[in-house]
């Protein structure tokens, strides 16, 4: 179930993909808003997972039956041993990577030392985000998205 958390947290996602959407791609406003509406998706599964770790391929899967164009990018977010990393899939897993449980903007670091007081430090959960931010941090289109690091 998507709690009231689960939204904002949502909601930040959606408005910081936006954010980065617009440097990665320049003043597209079209992609602006493609990357806020896969913002608003990408946590939609958990509304029917049973179990937490469910809700990426539930959502994906649910979003391909309908058509979605980024069905795949909500399949695969969060999961750092993921083949290929489409712009949209990396755009999305940065602004998932830097928005905490309750919407609240935070540091890549921030974020993997929340989730690891959340879920304990030897946790699936946290070494899972402890490759998905050294994955992003070490890709070429990482500069482009934060000037100052993360």
């Amino acid at each position: 179930m998507i709690t009231e958390d689960r939204w904002n947290h949502i909601l930040g996602v959606a408005r910081q993909a936006a954010r980065l959407a617009e440097k990665f791609f320049s003043a597209d406003a079209n992609k602006k808003q493609e990357m806020f509406l896969l913002g608003m998706l990408h946590d939609v599964g958990y509304e029917f997972a049973v179990e937490k770790r469910q809700h990426a391929a539930l959502g994906g899967e649910l979003l391909r039956r309908t058509g979605y164009g980024c069905w795949r990018e909500v399949y695969e977010h969060g999961n750092p041993d993921v083949s290929e990393m489409s712009d949209e899939l990396f755009l999305l897993n940065c602004a998932d990577m830097t928005v905490g449980p309750k919407g609240e903007m935070m540091t890549m670091e921030e974020r993997l030392q929340e989730v690891g007081e959340r879920f304990g430090r030897e946790s699936d959960a946290c070494k899972k985000m402890a490759r998905m931010r050294e994955r992003l941090t070490e890709d070429a289109r990482f500069g482009l998205l934060f000037d100052e690091g993360l």
